[in-house]
């Protein structure tokens, strides 16, 4: 029996559109067809209609392999707005970090770099691409190395031991560090010794907590 994706391609090869071709004309990027195509990523019903469009072939036969009636759309279309939604996560600069900008109000994640494969039902969560060796130890722990990945989820409060994206007061950029709590203070630590520790003062903030560390 064929899936949705079988059929994608089967009448991507009728029509002979290739993915470059396809992701053109539906305004969005070739790799996103690829996760399509791959099943690693199931369309919205939007993009099937869209899909369907270009492919010249009815959306539901192309979602379902079924020509629906009217009743059986509408049910189609309430399942389709009760699911729940995953949203690719975003990679942010450091300034964009430094700023406070809301990934869920990025208009078009298709022209941003996201991170492959991932995806998130909180259309806040973002990425940073680590920078400096500040976190690089060097006695055998977890490090987390330049070029490295952090996904960041900026809703959530820290606790002792998180990795956290914090803004310092007397800096004007971001910073990646450990967040600890010793005899009631607060600290902001860097896992190479040889960058100081900083106490958390007025004036600091914590932009957001570290949930997934995706190796360079």
């Amino acid at each position: 029996m064929q899936s949705w994706t079988d059929r994608i391609k089967a009448q991507m090869k009728e029509t002979g559109l290739t993915q470059e071709e396809v992701a053109e004309k539906m305004g969005i990027t070739r790799g996103a067809i690829t996760h399509y195509l791959a099943g690693r990523r199931i369309p919205p019903l939007k993009q099937f209609q869209k899909l369907a469009s270009v492919l010249k072939v009815d959306p539901a036969w192309l979602q379902f392999g079924i020509n629906p009636d009217a009743a059986t759309l509408k049910r189609m279309e309430k399942e389709e707005k009760q699911a729940i939604k995953y949203y690719p996560i975003p990679v942010l600069t450091w300034d964009q970090a430094y700023q406070g900008v809301d990934a869920s109000r990025i208009k078009s994640r298709n022209s941003q770099e996201c991170i492959d494969n991932i995806f998130t039902d909180n259309p806040r969560w973002f990425a940073l691409r680590a920078k400096g060796d500040s976190m690089t130890s060097f006695n055998g722990r977890k490090s987390i190395h330049d070029g490295d990945i952090v996904i960041v989820d900026p809703d959530i409060k820290p606790v002792h031991g998180d990795f956290v994206i914090a803004v310092m007061s007397k800096a004007n950029e971001a910073t990646l560090k450990q967040y600890v709590i010793d005899a009631g203070i607060k600290y902001l630590k860097p896992l190479n010794i040889q960058y100081p520790i900083t106490q958390f003062e007025k004036g600091m903030a914590i932009v957001g907590v570290v949930k997934k560390i995706v190796i360079n």
